[in-house]
């Protein structure tokens, strides 16, 4: 025999599933809010941007204020520190204390150039291990274990990013807006100037692009 439920069973019932109801609507709203600050968090991360004082910020990084460190922790991923020398030919020519990431979570490589007086250079080059030259007779140094702590502290002038994916100029004109400037040094290659954001990026045919940023007023044009 059947018996039908009692008014207050309903009730109880009605009022079990509403809260129930309640809890899962809350629920959805915290992930939902959480899933939303988070996604805000990594945009403005990764974002290209100037601030007040004209400091560009990329990928986490101040130009002229993060140290390698912070760079480090915005990029989360450890880097290898070392002192450069590039011949008199080369654009950059001279001793450059840099360091490169590898491959950062998208597989992108990233190389910064980091604040050293020349002094500071010369002194960690008495101390850096014998130069490994390469075939673009740029020589390699690696530091000394404690010149390569202090590295960790030096302020980030300079950042190349070469991206694991092939970029073209109608990418960086939807990204970045119309180019101030547009060169081809080379019949395979194109240079485009975007001063207002310290940006210069380079695309040569069969290579992997690279976008250069430095603070505008320290682009060179």
């Amino acid at each position: 025999m059947n018996i039908p439920p009692t008014d207050s069973a309903v009730k109880f019932g009605d009022r079990f599933g509403f809260k129930l109801l309640l809890l899962v609507v809350l629920a959805t709203a915290a992930v939902f809010v959480w899933t939303s600050r988070h996604y805000q968090q990594q945009a403005q991360q990764q974002d290209t941007w100037l601030d007040e004082q004209g400091r560009l910020h990329v990928l986490g990084i101040t130009l002229g204020t993060s140290d390698l460190r912070q760079a480090e922790l915005a990029l989360q991923s450890r880097s290898e520190v070392a002192l450069y020398l590039y011949p008199v030919e080369h654009p950059k020519a001279g001793m450059k204390l840099e360091a490169y990431f590898p491959a950062i979570a998208d597989h992108t490589q990233i190389i910064l150039l980091l604040d050293a007086s020349p002094d500071m250079l010369k002194q960690m080059g008495a101390r850096a291990s014998t130069p490994q030259q390469f075939e673009s007779q740029v020589a390699r140094l690696a530091l000394a274990s404690a010149d390569a702590q202090s590295a960790m502290q030096l302020p980030v002038n300079e950042l190349t990013m070469i991206p694991s994916v092939s970029l073209t100029q109608a990418n960086l004109n939807a990204r970045f807006g119309i180019p101030a400037s547009i060169t081809h040094p080379t019949p395979t290659s194109t240079v485009l100037g975007f001063p207002a954001l310290g940006l210069v990026a380079e695309l040569n045919e069969g290579e992997a692009p690279q976008l250069h940023f430095s603070n505008p007023e320290k682009t060179k044009h």
